[in-house]
């Protein structure tokens, strides 16, 4: 049997007309959202040390809570990265309160529960302390007396979690 060639036309001489499935890259972009949804962490990096101190090593094994930030440097004490007092003004005093770090704490714990009222977001009183691991225990006890008497009773010291 011999070939026979078509009758059609080899090519084209007009514009071509071309369309787009979307179904099936709709398909595409749902399988690729649920799969960054499903692998995405939300307990990332929630507390980020400071540059100018070294923390602690630790084996505690509680995940970190987003609360308001204390820093304590061996230069500063800081609430959200905001310098409030120098520690040579902490160290020679006999008082266990700090009365500037009060006062910053009291205008926190205030707009919070203005938060609260306005808004409904709980004021819990949490704070995170980090501290140099090379301050004075009694520094670091003042730190906390101030905490707690400025309505942020429930503290965390930031560690470094010790790798077993």
């Amino acid at each position: 049997m011999a070939f026979v060639p078509s009758r059609r036309k080899k090519h084209q001489t007009g514009a071509a007309r071309v369309s787009l499935n979307l179904t099936s890259m709709m398909d595409m972009f749902t399988i690729i959202l649920v799969f960054l949804l499903k692998t995405y962490s939300t307990e990332g990096q929630l507390i980020h040390p400071s540059d100018n101190l070294t923390l602690p090593n630790s084996t505690v094994e509680n995940p970190p809570e987003i609360a308001l930030d204390v820093t304590v440097s061996q230069g500063w004490i800081m609430v959200n990265n905001n310098p409030v007092v120098q520690m040579s003004r902490v160290v020679n005093q006999e008082s266990l309160i700090i009365e500037p770090l009060y006062d910053v704490l009291q205008q926190y714990a205030a707009e919070a529960k203005k938060m609260e009222e306005t808004y409904g977001v709980r004021f819990s009183g949490k704070v995170t302390i980090q501290g140099d691991k090379k301050l004075p225990f009694s520094t670091i006890l003042k730190v906390m007396a101030t905490c707690g008497r400025s309505e942020y009773p429930n503290m965390r010291l930031v560690v470094y979690q010790k790798q077993s």
